[in-house]
């Protein structure tokens, strides 16, 4: 497609008066499951489907901004708020015991589930884009599906010890309360949702403190990290929990050359610690997965820096 060579005509995000991303619930099966879907610029024919899952820390989708570059380069983001982030219902409590979250039972209980919305959309020759711990799921959900031409893993967080890394500082202790207690994960989801709920936007500034373009991205898009924590804080402690662990701790699933012949790649933003990118490099190595960088940002790399993202998918699209 050439999207190097093109020149995007949105300058910025003030270019929207009113925000097109319209949100509309996918009922699956008998409709006693329904799912919220944000599907831009569908009734525009020809356009490649880019399907977007979030991590708990913001789900929301990407910014009109990127949606429109997307648009403008041939693809038609579709957004997928994931079971319990605060607009769609949680995952069965029976599939959030502690037992099914370590043994991965709950992941593909979701992974199934999204599959079932990615196929009643009738989304073709997809790309999947997965964020931070939304990766979890891309993991298993890019081999579960053989419609998805290409899978961009962007800031996973693999079998790597990753809690020293989290911003801000104080919720170190916290993360591992929750992987070690149900207790401690109680406390912990009922001090994030007062922290979030009383200064979101400082509670923003300092988890992607590591990253100053993760933090413009913030800040040309405040009504939307607003809008997202109200979501945050409608999840329940149990959904959190899942989340979590599935997250920070080691994820059997990830065996050795887990993704070669799959078409996928991990985008990994500049702005984040060295060490680590070294340990992201090594794991990807492990699944034999091309690792890139380039990307300015940190977590929300993909988000921030929609030129790389768009040269990656070319690059490496079928």
């Amino acid at each position: 497609m050439g999207y190097s060579a093109r020149k995007f005509c949105v300058s910025s995000q003030s270019d929207f008066r009113d925000d097109p991303r319209a949100f509309e619930f996918v009922a699956l099966g008998s409709g006693s499951i329904k799912i919220e879907v944000m599907d831009y610029a569908k009734d525009t024919a020809n356009l490649q489907p880019l399907i977007v899952l979030s991590p708990l820390d913001f789900p929301f989708p990407p910014s009109v901004l990127f949606c429109e570059i997307m648009k403008q380069n041939g693809f038609r983001v579709v957004y997928i708020r994931r079971l319990g982030f605060g607009g769609t219902p949680a995952l069965p409590s029976e599939l959030l015991t502690e037992a099914n979250i370590k043994n991965g039972a709950a992941l593909m209980a979701e992974a199934a589930l999204l599959l079932r919305v990615i196929t009643q959309l009738n989304l073709q020759h997809s790309v999947l884009l997965g964020i931070s711990s939304a990766n979890a799921i891309c993991y298993r959900l890019c081999l579960m599906h053989p419609d998805i031409s290409l899978t961009v893993f962007s800031h996973p967080i693999f079998n790597q010890d990753t809690i020293e890394a989290i911003r801000p500082h104080w919720v170190q202790p916290m993360a591992r309360q929750i992987i070690f207690t149900k207790r401690g994960m109680k406390l912990a989801a009922s001090g994030l949702r007062y922290y979030i709920k009383r200064d979101p936007l400082s509670f923003y500034d300092q988890f992607y403190s590591k990253s100053s373009t993760d933090l413009k991205y913030r800040r040309e898009n405040e009504e939307d990290f607003l809008a997202a924590a109200k979501f945050v804080n409608k999840i329940t402690a149990e959904t959190m929990f899942y989340e979590v662990v599935q997250t920070l701790t080691n994820d059997t699933f990830l065996r050795d050359g887990l993704f070669r012949g799959t078409q996928a790649l991990v985008m990994a933003g500049s702005e984040t610690t060295q060490r680590w990118l070294r340990s992201a490099e090594s794991e990807a190595q492990r699944l034999s997965v091309p690792f890139v960088q380039g990307a300015k940002g940190g977590i929300l790399a993909a988000y921030s820096s929609p030129e790389v993202l768009l040269r990656l998918i070319e690059e490496h699209s079928t």
